[in-house]
């Protein structure tokens, strides 16, 4: 399915989705422009963006609970393309193994994590449940999910968690980490570790990590490589 056919029938899904009375943005436009593919969609109502604090992280988590069971009668909408099994050689492996020694020990802790396991559910799940991509009111409760661009899945919300807590490791890491961001990831290991089983969160973890690193030796600074494999050790050994 080519890049606007996909994005219409995300449009189309989370419209659906909308009109029962889950928290998404209607999307009014789907156009494709250049190499590119643009949305019209509904404005949802939030406040200026702050500090993501444990509070706003619970509500994330609430609001991600939302999701459960959305596509229970959906079969025919993929899982997040990095849970899927793959059929044959994964070029995401060529990446990580030829990094270097540090990268193919990494890469044998992802395949020990994935081996013969698949992600399934019926929950809708967003792959770039980002803080940013969450909008709050002035109480901090989630009033909604936003930027589908990447589109929307069928499987496990739980999932989606586990790159919000990748995406705050950029906070944790930061030079002028905010003591309140970093609880804020805290508080999401500890909502990971009550709810997830801890073999299927160590799943978890190497199917995004596999992504993630296969992305950042291509294209980020070694800086971000050197903490993503880091990152990977920690969760997989």
């Amino acid at each position: 399915m080519g890049a606007f056919a996909e994005a219409k029938r995300t449009a189309s899904l989370l419209n659906g989705l909308r009109s029962r009375g889950l928290p998404v943005p209607r999307h009014e436009l789907v156009v494709p422009l250049d190499e590119g593919v643009f949305f019209v969609q509904e404005r949802l109502p939030s406040t200026p963006a702050r500090p993501l604090t444990p509070a706003r992280m619970e509500a994330i988590v609430a609001v991600n609970d939302r999701f459960a069971g959305a596509l229970a009668d959906r079969p025919e909408v993929p899982a997040p393309p990095m849970a899927r099994t793959r059929r044959g050689p994964d070029p995401r492996h060529g990446t990580l193994a030829g990094h270097g020694p540090r990268a193919r020990r990494v890469l044998e802790l992802i395949v020990r994590a994935t081996e013969g396991t698949s992600t399934a559910g019926t929950d809708l799940v967003h792959i770039d449940l980002s803080g940013a991509n969450v909008l709050f009111d002035e109480r901090d409760a989630a009033t909604g999910v936003v930027d589908w661009n990447l589109g929307a899945f069928r499987g496990d919300r739980l999932f989606a968690l586990v790159q919000t807590r990748f995406d705050r490791e950029w906070f944790v890491r930061s030079p002028e980490a905010d003591p309140v961001e970093t609880a804020a990831a805290h508080r999401l290991d500890e909502i990971l570790a009550e709810r997830v089983p801890a073999g299927v969160l160590r799943r978890y973890w190497a199917q995004w990590m596999l992504h993630q690193l296969d992305r950042a030796i291509r294209g980020a600074s070694p800086e971000a490589v050197e903490w993503q494999l880091e990152l990977a050790e920690s969760r997989l050994g």
